[in-house]
C-alpha cells in the first residue's frame, strides 16, 4: 500500500512583514497568524495618510487625469482625522501629523514624483506560491518605473524619524527583503524580468521643515538576497524553516520589543 501524501501547508507572507519575520518571529506569529493587533502608532499614520495623499497624486497622472494638490490635502485630511483603525495619537497629536503631511506631501510632489516615470501605480498583484518552500508571497507593489535605460524596476514610499539623514542619504537597510518580494511580484505579473535597482523614496517624519529631509536611495538585485543562488541559500529559504518549523521564537533585543509595537509583549515568554 502506497503511503498517503498529505500536502505541505502553505502560509501567506505580505512582502511588507518579512522583515519582522527576521526581527522576532514570535511578533510575526501574533500579528500574521494569531491576527493580534495593537493600536497604530501616530507615525504610522501619519505615513500611510502621506502614502494615501501622494497615491493619488502619482495615478491620476498616470492615467493622464487633472489631479490638485488640494485634492490630496484632502484625501490626507482625512486619513488623520478620520482614520479606519484605532491610533494612538500620544507621541503626536493630529494637528501637528496634517502639518507634517502636508509639508512632505509637498515635497514629493516636488522633488521625487517629477523625476520619476512611472507605469504601474498601487499595483496589486496576484499571489505567487511557492510550493516547495511552503511559502505564498502576497502584496500590493507601490510602484513600477522606468529608467532612463528603458529597464523597469520597483520603487515604495517610506517615512519616519530616520527615513533620510540631515546628509541626503536615504535609509535602505532592512528593506531588502520586502522590495525583494515586490520584485518577484512584479516580474511575475508582467511577466517581465525587473533589472533596474529598486527604489526607496525616503520622506524625513521631523517636525521643522529643516529636519524634513527627501530623497531617493537604491537597493540593487533585491530578489538575488531573497531566493539566493546555487552556493547560498536566499531569506525565502530561510523564512521557510521558520514557518515549516513553527520556530517563532522570541527576540528580547529587538528595537520594536515593546508593549507599544507587539501585541504578544505582555504574555511573551522569550522576554524572560
Amino acid at each position: 500500500m502506497n503511503a498517503a501524501v498529505f500536502p505541505t501547508r502553505v502560509i501567506p507572507i505580505r512582502a511588507s512583514s518579512l522583515s519582522d519575520l527576521f526581527d522576532c518571529p514570535a511578533r510575526w506569529e501574533a500579528k500574521n497568524l494569531l491576527n493580534k493587533r495593537n493600536p497604530a502608532g501616530a507615525r504610522t499614520r501619519l505615513g500611510t495618510a502621506i502614502h494615501e495623499a501622494v497615491t493619488q497624486w502619482d495615478y491620476q497622472n498616470l492615467i493622464g487625469e487633472y489631479v490638485s494638490v488640494e485634492e490630496c490635502t484632502e484625501i490626507l485630511h482625512h486619513q488623520i482625522w478620520q482614520p479606519n483603525e484605532e491610533v494612538d495619537w500620544s507621541d503626536l497629536d493630529q494637528n501637528s501629523a496634517e502639518v507634517i503631511g502636508q509639508s512632505l506631501m509637498q515635497k514629493y510632489i516636488t522633488h521625487i514624483a517629477p523625476t520619476q516615470k512611472f507605469i504601474g501605480v498601487e499595483v496589486r498583484c496576484e499571489s505567487l506560491i511557492l510550493a516547495d518552500l511552503g511559502i505564498e508571497l502576497t502584496g500590493t507593489i507601490d510602484r513600477i518605473y522606468e529608467n532612463e535605460d528603458a529597464e523597469l524596476g520597483i520603487s515604495d514610499i517610506k517615512t519616519g524619524k530616520a527615513a533620510v539623514g540631515s546628509d541626503g542619504l536615504v535609509k535602505v537597510s532592512g528593506h531588502t527583503p520586502q522590495m525583494g518580494i515586490y520584485t518577484v511580484l512584479a516580474s511575475h505579473a508582467l511577466q517581465e524580468p525587473i533589472t533596474a535597482p529598486a527604489r526607496i523614496y525616503g520622506l524625513t517624519t521631523a517636525k521643522t521643515d529643516k529636519g524634513q529631509h527627501v530623497g531617493i536611495g537604491e537597493i540593487p538585485s533585491p530578489a538575488e538576497v531573497l531566493l539566493g543562488t546555487e552556493e547560498e541559500p536566499g531569506l525565502l529559504q530561510y523564512a521557510s524553516q521558520v514557518l515549516k518549523n513553527g520556530m517563532f521564537y522570541g527576540n528580547s533585543k529587538s528595537m520594536l520589543c515593546s508593549e507599544k509595537f507587539c501585541p504578544a509583549f505582555s504574555t511573551c515568554k522569550f522576554r524572560k
